[in-house]
């Protein structure tokens, strides 16, 4: 493979892509992703040659910037060497202090690449148990069973039935999944779980898109100057290409299965229902972590208090998960990073205060009624450590880093900000072992405190554990 000179730009990049036949593209691309290891360390050498955000951006560069009249066919080396453009692009955003700080380059690092290393079971089981699981302790503004079933074109459960069926015919036939198929005897089966207008549904409104509509999505993300190359890709929304034929083609199969994850249901609620359904979904993802947390034995789970300080009324933190050896204050956030910021542009931080740092104020505040003895939390104990917890429904990479704390708010107590995957790891190692030690030892560590939660528990963690509301989840879904 020739090496590629420096200073390379993005367009650069995709004026390379663009030679080749948008066809020939898909089917490379197709090709190479379902060849990948299924982790990193199975394979490293191929994983790193063709990534599959590297893939990612091979297919958005090809539909986005190409056209339909080129006849020159991508070969693997080909491939290979886009690929390799792409890894080592000139970081023009670097040349920019705004753009450029340490913690900037790390999140949008961890937002390109992170989500495809890791496993689809937690995102797809969480929107089951999430949703299907809500004990309607607030009441909802716009979210109900119908008005999910419209967004995703059919209820929660059947559309991720749908997800599954989809996963696996793709990856068991080169990355293609032709809806005629459902014609033939062998699928009566499916159908019988499944109708045929349910399965379409679902593919027309959550899966699957043409060139055309795929290039109309790029067009409309907002701009984030200096960073094309961690812009919006509409294959994380649409997985599916639809070609001329009819076929439906899934150049990166790992984004089939992400797309039931309630992550990528957020942008799409939003512009259908508005701003309550972002209010709505944070009242589901505040119970669905305090049904977690009560999933494990020996653990009193304590909700929200309100209180009242002069004229103005005030809540605790979320939760108080009452332990023996420990009080763990807990505050949900189901708030999600706006792709500028998921880029590391100069939003970044702003959201990071109004969001993490408003729930470590929270922390703190609810710290000072439990230490003063207030009426209104005499219930919780007073006789033991208090840590605190900010769980986020989207994962805010880097949040614990020393570069993230930076920008956030001081913690009265020993804190970790930690995603809605690494809640359910906890819960699970919850499940056999008290967390409490756990939690305190990894916190009051002199350097794992500022390592994510999921990473810091690692050595605690057994093959056997299992988080049951995942599991339960799981199980209520056709084709499992």
């Amino acid at each position: 493979m020739s090496t590629i000179a420096p200073e390379r730009s993005y367009k650069d990049f995709a004026d390379y892509v663009r030679r080749f036949s948008q066809e020939s593209v898909l089917d490379a691309v197709a090709a190479a992703a379902l060849s990948l290891p299924r982790r990193l360390e199975d394979d490293s050498r191929r994983y790193t040659r063709t990534p599959p955000w590297a893939l990612a951006a091979v297919v958005k560069a090809s539909l986005y910037n190409g056209n339909p009249f080129r006849s020159r066919t991508m070969r693997e080396q080909d491939l290979m060497l886009a690929c390799h453009m792409h890894n080592n692009l000139h970081p023009e955003e670097l040349d920019h202090p705004d753009l450029g700080s340490p913690l900037a380059v790390m999140v949008r690092i961890g937002y390109e690449q992170f989500p495809y290393q890791e496993s689809m079971f937690e995102e797809m089981a969480r929107a089951e148990s999430l949703f299907n699981g809500y004990t309607a302790r607030k009441p909802l503004t716009v979210i109900t069973g119908e008005r999910l079933a419209k967004l995703l074109g059919a209820p929660v459960r059947d559309a991720a039935g749908v997800a599954l069926l989809l996963h696996a015919g793709a990856e068991r036939n080169g990355g293609f999944f032709d809806p005629t198929w459902l014609d033939q005897p062998n699928f009566t089966p499916v159908l019988d779980v499944l109708p045929r207008e349910t399965i379409l549904d679902v593919i027309d409104t959550s899966f699957a898109i043409d060139v055309a509509g795929f290039k109309t999505l790029a067009a409309e993300a907002p701009a984030v100057p200096f960073l094309d190359k961690y812009l919006f890709n509409p294959l994380v929304a649409r997985p599916f290409i639809r070609r001329g034929d009819g076929r439906l083609i899934a150049p990166v199969p790992q984004l089939i299965s992400r797309r039931m994850s309630p992550l990528e249901w957020y942008y799409a609620g939003l512009k259908q229902f508005g701003t309550d359904f972002a209010s709505d979904l944070g009242h589901m993802f505040e119970d669905y972590v305090g049904r977690q947390f009560a999933t494990m034995p020996g653990v009193t789970v304590e909700p929200e208090v309100e209180y009242r300080r002069g004229n103005d009324r005030m809540d605790t933190t979320d939760w108080f998960i009452v332990m023996d050896d420990a009080v763990l204050l807990v505050e949900a956030k189901a708030g999600i990073l706006k792709a500028g910021a998921r880029a590391g542009d100069d939003s970044l931080t702003q959201m990071m205060t109004r969001t993490v740092g408003k729930a470590i104020k929270q922390i703190n505040r609810t710290h000072g009624l439990i230490r003063a003895g207030a009426p209104e939390v005499a219930h919780i104990p007073n006789d033991r450590p208090i840590l605190g917890m900010v769980a986020t429904l989207d994962p805010w990479y880097m949040a614990n880093s020393f570069f993230g704390r930076k920008v956030l708010p001081v913690c009265d107590v020993p804190i970790t900000v930690c995603s809605a995957r690494e809640v359910e790891y906890l819960v699970g190692i919850g499940q056999r072992a008290p967390v409490g030690p756990i939690l305190r030892e990894v916190l009051d560590d002199a350097d794992r405190p500022a390592w994510s939660l999921g990473t810091a528990l690692q050595p605690y963690h057994l093959k056997c554990d299992r988080n049951p509301l995942l599991d339960q989840a799981w199980k209520r879904y056709p084709f499992n």
